[in-house]
């Protein structure tokens, strides 16, 4: 896929301490040095070549990793976050009737930081912001706390408690699951505006979390070029995908994943002429509307996103011709 490769050099590190934080932004710069704090939807990063204190809009940021494991652990207004921590990439929660899914898991006993910031008018007119107004909503998830406020969950069941975040929260995770998160108030009609949310997961047994294991099906029919999979792509990301099934790619040509490769020719109008026709191939649709280079996947490949790629996976059929495809690719994708 398309590389895109931007060269951030550091220089020597400042005598005396040393600096482990790693910053990682969206543009494929990665910097090393110190995470002083989160404010006003902006990560501030002390950076350890100079020692000049910058700071990034959250949007910028793709990944933060904190570690506090070695070197001088003296404290620089404001005081960093001891321990060692990720944070991942910033969402919006909105009022809504539904509660908002984040694509981060805990596991009981992690513990989780939440910072917050924006605004959301309630019904249109009141003001809110994530530490909620000085008033309760009766009917609101948590009525005994203030309305208006950010609050979270830990999974989807019937028997997990809502519990109060506000503009900053520490907490243990009392049980597994994935973060929820919602606006503390009933009426959702006429809402408008969000609350800008970053959550940094404690890495456990010293390794790097990972976001959940997640496994979707699919299935790619041989009479379309092209199938969305509704998978965002970010940076880093790797996708196991594994095909099964045949499809005819004319009315007597039935063919696996891996296509037929007598029809390989550099000259073929395929969309990817170095596989053969009928092949199961991917591409990634980037948020600017124009796509990747086409990868092929026959019945099992690994993708890996580049530095710099953002969009979403979609998977085709290496043909020019469909109207007489039939049958389907049972596909299956893991990331």
């Amino acid at each position: 896929m398309r590389r895109l490769v931007v060269a951030f050099i550091l220089a020597t590190l400042i005598s005396g301490f040393s600096l482990a934080d790693t910053l990682y932004l969206r543009d494929g710069s990665v910097l090393q040095g110190t995470f002083l704090g989160y404010e006003d939807g902006q990560f501030t990063f002390r950076i350890s070549s100079s020692g000049r204190i910058l700071r990034f809009p959250a949007r910028d940021v793709v990944r933060l990793v904190i570690d506090r494991q070695s070197g001088d652990e003296r404290d620089y207004p404001p005081s960093p976050p001891r321990g060692d921590f990720e944070t991942f990439p910033a969402f919006d929660v909105e009022l809504k009737d539904q509660w908002v899914k984040s694509d981060i898991e805990v596991q009981r006993g992690q513990r989780v930081r939440v910072e917050a910031s924006g605004q959301i008018y309630l019904e249109g007119r009141t003001r809110s912001t994530p530490e909620g107004l000085d008033r309760r909503d009766p009917d609101a998830p948590l009525p005994n706390d203030p309305d208006g406020a950010l609050i979270a969950a830990i999974g989807s069941d019937p028997d997990s408690p809502a519990f109060f975040i506000g503009r900053s929260r520490e907490f243990t995770a009392d049980r597994d699951g994935v973060l929820y998160f919602t606006v503390n108030h009933w009426e959702t009609r006429n809402a408008r505006g969000s609350y800008r949310v970053t959550v940094s997961v404690e890495r456990r047994s010293g390794t790097a979390p990972t976001r959940p294991t997640r496994e979707r099906t699919f299935t790619i029919y041989a009479d379309r070029d092209w199938t969305d999979t509704g998978i965002e792509v970010e940076p880093g990301m790797s996708f196991e995908v594994t095909a099964g099934g045949t499809i005819y790619i004319d009315r007597y040509r039935r063919v696996e994943a891996t296509g037929d490769s007598s029809t390989r020719s550099s000259s073929s109008r395929l969309p990817l002429p170095g596989a053969g026709a009928g092949a199961l191939i991917a591409k990634i649709r980037y948020r600017n509307g124009r796509d990747s280079n086409i990868l092929a996947v026959g019945t099992g490949n690994t993708l890996t996103a580049e530095p710099g790629e953002y969009g979403r996976l979609w998977l085709g059929i290496n043909d020019d011709n469909f109207r007489d495809n039939s049958g389907y690719f049972t596909v299956k994708i893991r990331w």
